[in-house]
């Protein structure tokens, strides 16, 4: 099985950039979030956003990683509450929505292209803090 799963996702590179990797992983998460219906979906919704924000937090952790700077430090602060939160949220009866959302302008923002969405002026990092 191991097997197959390294083949899909040497596939799956090779056919998907890094934005479109990422869209797809946003979504995936989003849809997960977004069907919770017991305490088993709820904890794998949590687990795999968990996942998705720790990969950001490692790169972001990165200081010469070809981000702008502003950029990469805006995302490390977003992506250390959202580790955070869904943390919490598999500990305590904490609500789902502002992981959708804060998931949800995430997606957004890597469909519209928009590289400066974190940019200091429109980042409202007190949300965060």
């Amino acid at each position: 099985m191991n097997y197959g799963i390294k083949r899909y996702n040497q596939n799956t590179a090779a056919i998907m950039d890094s934005r479109q990797v990422e869209i797809m992983a946003f979504g995936q998460s989003i849809v997960l979030l977004r069907g919770v219906n017991n305490k088993k979906t709820r904890l794998h919704a949590l687990n795999m956003n968990q996942k998705l924000w720790s990969a950001i937090l490692r790169e972001t952790g990165i200081e010469n990683n070809g981000m702008p700077e502003n950029l990469r430090q805006n995302l490390f602060k977003l992506s250390v509450w959202a580790t955070r939160y869904s943390i919490r949220a598999m500990l305590h009866d904490l609500p789902l929505k502002p992981l959708i959302s804060i998931n949800q302008d995430m997606l957004d923002g890597l469909k519209n292209k928009k590289p400066d969405l974190l940019k200091s002026e429109n980042f409202d990092s007190h949300l965060i803090s």
